[in-house]
């Protein structure tokens, strides 16, 4: 087996987008595993950086559902090579091999294939274009508003500047949408609008090879950059002889436009024809309202106006190029992860804790007479469990008839006065006295802030029940028993929820193994109807 581990996961990481983790470290966490290089050494070093990750063993005709990237394993001179693979327009790519051939059909890597992987989800994160949750950005674009309605509020106008002004605006908004459709997002509005007429296909004619000007610049790109060039200029310099060049440059771009419609694609696009009758308007009011009088430094400024806007539009256009291809890779990872086989497969391999009767006192949501149960154990002061208790609740929210979730507070009995049991007695109390609701609200609060002063003032300290201690008590035996010493720790009938998910998918998997369980139980009550 290769032993250049790291080579390998470093490419599986860069071609995922995932940058959270230290190299140097990275290659440390997986030379000091004890089962270094092996499959497990990766998964636990992935785990270490909190990468999502899943390691399974597929069947060789799931091959073209993997994602693009991701580790496995091949045949060489009789013992097994871990690789990085490359899954990319119907073929294999390796890397990182000792093998002589690189690039691989289909058919041919299953020939030397072992079909065991290890795949890590798309990291979306840490590139937001607009977030939000930032002041300064916020500031900034309220800024760039107030400044752009200023400058036009105290320039005087007559209507042909105002018709010019909004035809450019009206075709950055027509231009936006040619984009999003050459993108592949969609939306209802604009697709009842392109099937106004008979024959028209808006998505047909804008990813027509006719409509690409150069290999990453189509005629959307080129009329989202002409009227947002339009108008960024109008703001800065007003309405002048400048602009009638660059409209009438326009003219070819229509006769093209709708002559590929006409002759060669023989479909019409609503969104193009909108585009073109807008061009049409300002090539009309600049032909009538603009002398034929051009100087050099109003034309060099329109060219640094155009360069730097389409420098922007061109980084803009990249990334949500990027954005989407991270969409689609996360939902064909998520479909992969969620797949029934692989689960049950993982699940039946975990951990097995046979003794899951219920304790009496103990916090019970849902139907209790229900035969699929749910143990969780949480700690208030755990991080991690904000998202399993949302699953729960999630779940609840739905199936609550189907399934009952036990809830059991592992925390520390030595000190009464620690927050963390002080706040476990307080919920035993609030779901004794005002049920499942309101514990449910309270614990949920809890997590949403995790402030001990506010959430104590606002539900008060507990009594120290003696019965709710001793129930805590034998729930921390119970999972001290079992070897449950983390958390959060979700049992699911006699199995422990595989490490490998994360809480996201736990309502899909609880749906599935309540149908499974269904299935089942009708199985076995036709076979007691036959006998």
């Amino acid at each position: 087996m290769k032993n250049s581990i790291e080579k390998i996961v470093e490419t599986v990481l860069i071609q995922n987008r995932i940058s959270n983790y230290d190299k140097k470290d990275l290659e440390l966490q997986l030379q000091i595993h004890p089962n270094y290089p092996s499959f497990q050494s990766i998964t636990d070093t992935l785990d270490y950086f909190d990468i999502d990750n899943i390691a399974v063993e597929v069947p060789k005709e799931a091959l073209d559902q993997l994602p693009e990237s991701f580790v496995s394993l091949v045949q060489n001179d009789h013992t097994e090579e871990i690789v990085s693979v490359i899954n990319k327009n119907g073929s294999i790519q390796l890397k990182h091999t000792d093998l002589k051939k690189k690039k691989f059909s289909y058919e041919e890597f299953k020939e030397t294939w072992v079909p065991k992987v290890i795949a890590v989800e798309h990291n979306t994160g840490g590139k937001s274009l607009f977030a939000k949750e930032s002041i300064i950005q916020n500031i900034l674009f309220g800024a760039l508003l107030v400044g752009a309605v200023g400058s036009l509020f105290y320039r005087p106008f007559d209507i042909y500047q105002i018709v010019f002004l909004l035809l450019s605006i009206t075709g950055i908004v027509f231009s936006l949408f040619a984009v999003r459709e050459s993108l592949g997002i969609q939306s209802n509005t604009m697709h009842q609008f392109c099937t106004t007429v008979g024959n028209t296909n808006c998505g047909d004619v804008i990813n027509n090879t006719t409509g690409k000007l150069l290999k990453n610049f189509s005629l959307a790109d080129a009329s989202i950059a002409f009227f947002g060039i339009l108008t960024i200029y109008q703001l800065f310099y007003g309405f002048n002889s400048t602009l009638l060049l660059p409209t009438l440059i326009g003219i070819p771009f229509i006769v093209y436009s709708l002559y590929s419609q006409a002759f060669i694609i023989k479909k019409w696009c609503a969104i193009c024809i909108a585009i073109s009758a807008i061009s049409a308007g300002l090539i009309a009011v600049a032909l009538i309202s603009l002398p034929f009088s051009f100087s050099v430094a109003p034309i060099a400024s329109f060219i640094m106006i155009s360069a730097l806007s389409m420098l922007a539009y061109i980084y803009v256009k990249e990334y949500m190029v990027e954005n989407k291809d991270y969409k689609s890779e996360n939902v064909k990872l998520n479909h992969f992860k969620r797949d029934r086989q692989i689960f049950n497969h993982l699940l039946s391999i975990s951990e097995k804790i046979e003794d899951n009767r219920t304790i009496e006192g103990e916090i019970i949501l849902g139907n209790p007479n229900s035969d699929f149960k749910i143990i969780s154990s949480t700690n208030p002061m755990c991080g991690y469990c904000k998202g399993a208790f949302e699953a729960y609740a999630r779940v609840l929210r739905t199936m609550s008839d189907q399934l009952q979730v036990i809830i059991r507070l592992k925390v520390s009995l030595d000190d009464l006065s620690n927050q963390a049991t002080q706040i476990s007695l307080r919920l035993m109390e609030i779901y004794d006295k005002d049920g499942s609701a309101s514990f449910i609200s309270a614990y949920s609060e809890w997590f949403n802030d995790r402030t001990f002063s506010t959430w104590i003032k606002k539900y008060g300290a507990p009594n120290n029940n003696e019965q709710h201690i001793n129930v805590l008590k034998s729930q921390s035996e119970w999972a001290e028993k079992n070897n449950l010493f983390y958390t959060p720790a979700t049992l699911m009938n006699t199995s422990i929820y595989p490490k490998k998910y994360s809480y996201d998918e736990f309502f899909h998997f609880t749906s599935m193994m309540i149908e499974n369980q269904q299935e089942q139980d009708y199985d076995v009550e036709n076979q007691a109807i036959e006998a």
